[in-house]
């Protein structure tokens, strides 16, 4: 099962995440269509953030990739957490602001540090779950989500073991903000 999961989580990056810098010019990428409707690169950089946070911190228990590299200052926006519950005129800011050849690269140092994680799924207790204190610690003590939803991230995520996060941040959530750019891009330029 956890060759697939690797097996689809490259594909993921390499031939989904990737081209995407590519395919689209900038205007196109920075683009809300509506104010209902993220840009392209916000779901990039939010599916990515939410990929570093999880696999990072509640399955390997390392560092954030984000955190130790610096990327909020590479990126150029003032922003750490990971856009959940962001507001439209946050998110159009975000979209304008943000480098996308850092995003580019953030992508790439997201894949290569959730891939190393992943080789080590078999070693993994699936089934732990973090007790409240790390999830706390994380949640709040590293701002990864704005004050306002603390508590829901916090007992959300605090319901998931280990194997859900490798499942659901690799997998299910990435693929929901790969539908959503489909949208967005078919909004922007019809076929």
């Amino acid at each position: 099962m956890f060759d697939m999961i690797r097996q689809r989580h490259a594909l993921l990056h390499e031939q989904s995440l990737a081209p995407l810098f590519t395919r689209w010019d900038a205007a196109v990428l920075r683009q809300c269509p509506t104010p209902q409707m993220n840009s392209i690169v916000w779901n990039i950089w939010h599916l990515l953030r939410i990929e570093d946070i999880t696999l990072s911190r509640f399955v390997a228990n390392v560092p954030q990739v984000h955190t130790r590299d610096g990327w909020q200052a590479k990126l150029g926006i003032s922003v750490g957490h990971m856009g959940t519950a962001m507001t439209h005129a946050e998110v159009v800011e975000l979209s304008d602001q943000i480098d996308l050849s850092a995003l580019a690269a953030y992508q790439q140092a997201v894949y290569a540090q959730s891939a190393q994680i992943l080789k080590t799924t078999e070693e993994l207790d699936l089934q732990q779950v973090w007790p409240e204190s790390h999830m706390r610690a994380v949640v709040a003590g590293e701002a990864v989500c704005l004050p306002a939803i603390v508590d829901g991230v916090a007992r959300y995520w605090g319901a998931l073991n280990v194997g859900r996060f490798v499942l659901d941040y690799t997998q299910v959530h990435p693929n929901l903000h790969l539908g959503e750019i489909g949208v967005i891009a078919g909004v922007l330029s019809p076929a």
